[in-house]
């Protein structure tokens, strides 16, 4: 069967670096989300927990549930009423509605749009959240936001940054005239975080930066991140090809001479995308004979094992997509193990 191996030291590697960019341990949010961006929420969970991060940020109370005893904090940024509470869940709050659906004492984090226009509430709302709040007994725990070009060239970052800031004044304000806890802030993904200098006190938010990439321009400098995940492959048959037979659905490949060529067990229906025969596709240093099908591909050679993903980027490149992409359609049921 094909499996994949998770990296310790590589993992722990980026997670030193961006706890260095954050300011410590405590201010670094993992994100596990949808399956810890394909890398395995169990494994990078635990993962995570042993490095001594204690706050996680997941999709779904689903998730959560998977997670609940190894972290003091954990984000459920996707709540689906009816909402379910846990002294160690956290959830993220897109409009004013759902905080009256709110039992009290619920952990909160009221998200903020500053510009990106797709989850959360205006500026102009906070005064009746906090009052909503505030008649419900909530407990607001942070005050959130999501910076929608981070990792791209151009000024949208920094005009966001100042709504934001603006935005962590009012609040500020609002809440010291009424004499009530501040809350502690956090808007920074892995390419905010790489970027900026200075957080200005706040907490980061890190899910691909920790699996080692990022999808910054060159220009922004060069990050020393390792991929954690590397998938694996293993033969299913060998058989000798003459010259000019073609392989696979379509025909898309055909030999130029006698080819040992053996088929693997892993196909698009294990996550990876599904390369058509057009042009040449190479995985794991080695280029991929005719389309790739749903349980199986194919390569020259008999190896028992063979590399197959150590680099997403790359695989990303020839499909015109990101990292993110690549990672997280790669499934679950393929078995997941922790190396050093």
């Amino acid at each position: 069967m094909a499996y994949i191996t998770l990296s310790r030291s590589a993992f722990f590697h980026n997670l030193e670096l961006l706890c260095k960019k954050a300011g410590g341990k405590e201010n670094l949010f993992i994100v596990l989300k949808d399956n810890a961006y394909g890398h395995g929420l169990a494994q990078m969970a635990k993962l995570s927990s042993e490095f001594g991060l204690e706050c996680a940020v997941v999709r779904n109370y689903e998730e959560a549930s998977q997670i609940s005893g190894l972290f003091k904090d954990i984000i459920i940024l996707n709540p689906v009423a009816p909402h379910k509470q846990s002294k160690n869940y956290s959830i993220v709050i897109n409009d004013i509605a759902t905080l009256c659906e709110l039992k009290p004492n619920t952990s909160i984090h009221l998200k903020i749009d500053t510009g990106m226009h797709r989850n959360g509430l205006y500026p102009n709302e906070i005064f009746d959240a906090i009052n909503k709040i505030e008649e419900n007994s909530l407990h607001l725990k942070a005050v959130m936001t999501h910076f929608r070009s981070a990792d791209e060239l151009g000024s949208e970052l920094f005009w966001q940054l100042k709504v934001w800031e603006q935005v962590k004044e009012k609040i500020k304000r609002v809440l010291k005239k009424r004499k009530s806890p501040l809350p502690i802030f956090h808007s920074a993904n892995s390419a905010a975080l790489l970027r900026l200098k200075n957080l200005k006190g706040e907490s980061a938010r890190c899910g691909i930066g920790a699996y080692g990439y990022h999808e910054l321009n060159p220009l922004f400098g060069e990050f020393d991140l390792l991929p954690v995940l590397k998938l694996y492959a293993r033969r299913i048959s060998t058989k000798e090809l003459k010259k000019a037979q073609r392989i696979g659905y379509g025909g898309t490949f055909q030999t130029n001479s006698k080819t040992t060529v053996s088929t693997y067990d892993i196909g698009y229906g294990d996550g990876l995308f599904r390369y058509n025969g057009k042009g040449d596709f190479y995985l794991g240093g080695k280029k991929v004979l005719g389309k790739i099908s749903m349980d199986s591909i194919c390569f020259e050679g008999k190896k028992d094992e063979v590399l197959i993903l150590d680099d997403a980027k790359k695989v990303a490149r020839f499909f015109d997509t990101i990292s993110y992409d690549i990672l997280v359609k790669l499934s679950s049921s393929i078995q997941r193990v922790i190396v050093d």
